[in-house]
């Protein structure tokens, strides 16, 4: 399954079986504990501190926090929208895959992009 994590195309097979795997490692707690709300403050919590501390999300963190919003919500998107207060809003989308295979392609054919979640981005 193809994912929008903001900027980043992430390809997660089985979302809900990669959740079951590597949650304790991502310290998100039981995920069957969870509410979709809990896993939207999570993964929106990570992609800001990793902004703040202006380091990139790594793959392997990409699939772990697609895979919970996937999990929790059944949306493929999850984008951080800036709100006027500095702060992000999430925004959560349900987005035909031709488009994520599309902005995928893309994003590997542009030489100048770089298709992960930047600092700056």
């Amino acid at each position: 399954m193809l994912f929008l994590l903001n900027t980043m195309i992430v390809e997660v097979a089985v979302p809900e079986m990669h959740l079951r795997q590597r949650w304790r490692a991502m310290g998100c707690g039981e995920p069957t504990e969870l509410r979709a709300q809990d896993a939207i403050d999570f993964v929106t919590k990570r992609i800001v501190a990793a902004r703040k501390a202006g380091v990139a999300i790594d793959a392997e963190t990409a699939k772990d926090l697609s895979a919970l919003v996937v999990a929790k919500t059944g949306a493929n998107s999850l984008m951080l929208k800036p709100t006027a207060g500095g702060g992000v809003e999430p925004r959560l989308r349900d987005l035909p895959h031709m488009v994520l295979e599309t902005y995928r392609r893309g994003a590997a054919n542009d030489t100048k992009s770089v298709v992960r979640l930047r600092a700056d981005a």
